[in-house]
């Protein structure tokens, strides 16, 4: 998804439970579960960081926050000091299913589609990749976009993310393309 797309997606949230939700999701890269099982008390407010207790194998890390959603968190929760971030309705926990039916409405809200055509509705793990594919466009280190994402070696942050997407190979093969054309304009009609 583009900045832009992830724009719309937060704009169209109807509350802010899910606009937060989803501000999680597009600036930390963090997991559909780790998100569901967010608590009050994961959050490090002075040093403006998540800890992720429940990670992939069970391990921990450290997630940074922007303050604009810290803003956001505190403003969630109000005065509650322990407890599960995103509740539902009944002031339970949300669950993973819960999360992806609030992503892909806000997806369709916003009349975002995903861009794997496999897939029609926007899923949790689609702001995952785009946080990573965004982070590399930025040139940020592979390094820490690994220890952020939470994988075990670096290697597996350089075989999903490393590599170009097929929008870059496309814009790439045009770029080539007009310079082999205007190069050789005598012999390509």
């Amino acid at each position: 998804m583009t900045l832009k797309q992830i724009e719309e997606i937060i704009n169209a949230s109807h509350c802010l439970r899910d606009r937060v939700l989803i501000q999680i999701l597009a600036f930390t890269g963090i997991r559909r579960a780790e998100t569901a099982t967010l608590e009050v008390n994961d959050i490090l407010w002075k040093e403006k960081l998540l800890i992720i207790r429940f990670g992939k194998g069970n391990k921990q890390r450290l997630v940074p926050l922007p303050d604009f959603v810290l803003e956001g968190i505190q403003s969630l929760i109000g005065q509650r000091t322990t407890g599960a971030i995103f509740l539902n309705r009944n002031g339970q926990e949300l669950s993973c299913r819960q999360l992806n039916r609030i992503v892909a409405k806000v997806g369709k809200d916003a009349r975002v589609s995903n861009p794997n055509p496999k897939h029609g509705n926007i899923t949790c793990h689609l702001f995952r990749h785009s946080f990573a594919r965004h982070w590399k466009d930025q040139q940020g280190s592979i390094e820490s976009l690994s220890k952020i994402l939470g994988h075990t070696s670096v290697k597996t942050t350089w075989d999903l993310y490393g590599t170009e997407s097929f929008e870059d190979i496309q814009k790439n093969y045009e770029k080539i393309i007009r310079k082999f054309k205007q190069g050789r304009k005598d012999e390509i009609p």
